[in-house]
């Protein structure tokens, strides 16, 4: 196969798996869908009302609100990445969807493609729901610089790179949804160790430990470094935003997924059947769904 081949192809895989993300978006804009969306607004507004405020020794001050909207904000990419693809792959594995994609000619290349934009543009509309939703409870606690709001999204995109490879890599391993919230249960548990309601400065050196190993601390500190104002890093450990071991770890996470998400998908597909899937299929009504 010649070079312009190659290239012929490629944009063809790119287009298919795109027009495939689209019709996803399209039919995923149902009540249940737009109820997933409100999840992290709502918790904004309950936030805006129980967390309790921080001040620095300079005598900087930050209401609750103040202080959890960037950290929700880069939870709400992590869980909207990590949950929306694994449970599609899960799904998709039940109904047969994936064993179709074994008999269309680079048809996995076009299923990761198609449902990376659709979980890129569906967590994307969360996040700008959420934002304006923050704005107008925190008016003055929004990017008020370019380059500001240029690193915001830039950790954005940062966190989803980071969650959706991650949310397949977990989709292709386990064998039931009902075993996703095992996962899901122990994200939210990060989230509350993880420096998003209160600063990590304050909990036990063996909790700060589990909660650095994991990306949600680290987006949640960048996107604080993008939102709040430089009086604020007084209150993260050391005293910094860290941002380099932020990219380091989060960078990690993301080729971690990346590399090995294609070989957990290609060996899942090689062992998915016809009668592997009615079997799934007569265990999910037996549940009674």
């Amino acid at each position: 196969m010649n070079t312009n081949t190659r290239v012929t192809t490629a944009i063809g895989v790119l287009r298919c798996g795109m027009r495939q993300g689209l019709i996803d978006l399209r039919n995923s804009m149902t009540g249940g869908t737009m109820v997933s969306l409100m999840t992290i607004p709502v918790m904004l507004i309950v936030v805006f009302f129980l967390a309790p405020g921080q001040k620095t020794d300079s005598g900087f001050t930050l209401t609750g609100m103040g202080y959890s909207f960037p950290g929700l904000l880069g939870f709400g990419l992590v869980i909207g990445g990590f949950a929306g693809v694994a449970g599609e792959i899960l799904a998709e594995k039940e109904d047969g969807s994936l064993v179709r994609m074994k008999a269309v000619p680079r048809g996995i290349t076009g299923y990761v493609v198609g449902k990376t934009f659709y979980q890129c543009v569906a967590n994307m509309l969360c996040f700008l729901v959420s934002l304006a939703v923050g704005a107008l409870a925190l008016g003055g606690l929004v990017p008020s610089e370019p380059l500001r709001w240029l690193a915001a999204f830039g950790w954005c995109a940062l966190g989803l790179v980071c969650s959706i490879p991650i949310g397949a890599v977990i989709g292709c391993l386990i064998s039931s949804s009902v075993a996703l919230v095992i996962p899901i249960v122990f994200l939210y548990g990060l989230m509350i160790i993880s420096g998003i309601f209160s600063p990590v400065v304050g909990m036990a050196g063996w909790v700060q430990a589990i909660a650095k190993a994991f990306p949600v601390y680290w987006l949640g500190l960048g996107m604080r470094s993008a939102f709040l104002p430089g009086q604020a890093v007084a209150l993260e450990a050391g005293e910094s935003w860290h941002t380099l071991e932020s990219l380091a770890v989060l960078g990690a996470w993301a080729a971690a997924g990346l590399v090995l998400a294609p070989i957990l998908m290609r060996k899942m597909i090689r062992g998915v059947s016809g009668s592997s899937v009615a079997a799934a299929r007569e265990r999910f009504l037996a549940r009674g769904y």
